[in-house]
């Protein structure tokens, strides 16, 4: 024990500027400490900022069922949509109209054939053939843009002019 007296003693200035050493490393550390305790108190502070006395806890809890509640109704709304245009695809979408005179004596184009079709290429072809006398209205159902009934010229081409709405999709 005596030793280390002696060699303290013999050694005092080095002891000293190590203890120095030390001390300001200690405070360095403790102002390091302090910053950041400081900007975890002021993160605390804007998360809790409107919540007077209410629990962070079953604030969470609170976010938590809310977003599965949330995330439940985008699955539903997705399924729905789903549906939506797989009925959509057999709707009626593209339509065709041609008028013309189907007779000689009658004017201003009182006859007409209107194609609707589905994206199938699936729908029917309504005519009506306005005269005189008489007035007539066929329909003709469409699998593929194909009759299996004889298609008049007017239904043709009211079938290419629904088509044409849907190759340019």
């Amino acid at each position: 024990m005596p030793g280390i007296i002696v060699w303290a003693n013999e050694n005092i200035a080095g002891l000293t500027l190590l203890c120095l050493g030390l001390t300001i490393s200690m405070m360095v550390i403790g102002l390091i400490v302090l910053v950041k305790s400081q900007k975890i108190t002021r993160m605390y502070q804007t998360l809790m900022r409107g919540q007077e006395g209410e629990n962070l806890e079953a604030l969470l809890l609170e976010n938590m069922e809310l977003s599965k509640a949330l995330l439940q109704r985008i699955e539903a709304m997705e399924r729905s949509i789903s549906q939506l245009e797989a009925i959509s695809k057999e709707t009626v979408r593209h339509v065709g109209v041609v008028r013309f005179n189907a007779f000689e004596n009658v004017g201003s184009d009182q006859s007409f054939a209107v194609a609707m079709l589905n994206d199938q290429r699936n729908g029917v072809v309504i005519s009506s053939l306005y005269g005189r006398e008489l007035s007539q209205v066929y329909a003709k159902p469409i699998q593929n843009a194909k009759s299996t009934y004889l298609l008049s010229n007017e239904e043709e081409e009211a079938i290419v002019k629904a088509l044409s709405g849907l190759e340019n999709k």
